[in-house]
């Protein structure tokens, strides 16, 4: 099973129709946050976590929030943004070195976790140093601990189980090129 991107109109032009039926099903949203500087590799890890099984929210897909971000429209970005976190059961920040420049992450981050939303943070390849408000979230670094994290996602939602641990085995941490090894370490 695949996940699919709930920001995608391709996937239902209705977000909350398309979100009510992952709850319905037990199912996991994974708001991803990041600076826009890094959208490329994060669709990579978004295509990754959705091959997994679980659903996410990437921004990129948002057509309302993409007009909203172009006309410069502040209050229409973060009503757009606020939607796909209301849609989302967990929160996901993907950092960087450059994420300490994003004015949104941290809104982000503060409205998940206002909203008791479970924080995850991944660092990318080469990122040293994280932004002190990221620390209250749980650190993932390298794709072995991803894919810890992802197994225990797995867990809490019954249907997931079975599909993510067929797809967690099948990458194993041994792989001599695994999809992720542009972006991330095999750290932890």
């Amino acid at each position: 099973m695949i996940g699919k991107n709930l920001a995608n109109p391709s996937i239902d032009n209705n977000v909350n129709k398309s979100f009510n039926a992952s709850v319905q099903k037990s199912q996991v949203c994974i708001f991803l946050s990041y600076t826009s500087e890094d959208r490329n590799t994060v669709k990579k890890i978004g295509e990754y976590i959705q091959d997994a099984g679980f659903d996410i929210y990437l921004d990129i897909y948002d057509e309302s929030l993409q007009r909203a971000v172009s006309q410069g429209d502040p209050i229409a970005i973060t009503k757009n943004i606020e939607k796909g976190l209301s849609v989302s059961t967990n929160v996901f920040c993907i950092v960087s070195e450059k994420t300490v420049g994003s004015w949104w992450v941290p809104y982000e981050i503060g409205f998940g976790k206002r909203a008791d939303k479970p924080l995850a943070t991944l660092t990318l390849k080469d990122t040293i140093t994280i932004p002190s408000y990221l620390e209250i979230t749980r650190i993932i670094r390298g794709t072995r601990s991803l894919n810890d994290y992802l197994n225990e996602l797995s867990k809490k939602s019954n249907l997931l189980f079975e599909s993510a641990s067929t797809f967690i085995g099948k990458n194993p941490y041994s792989m001599s090129q695994h999809p992720l090894d542009n972006y991330l370490s095999w750290k932890e």
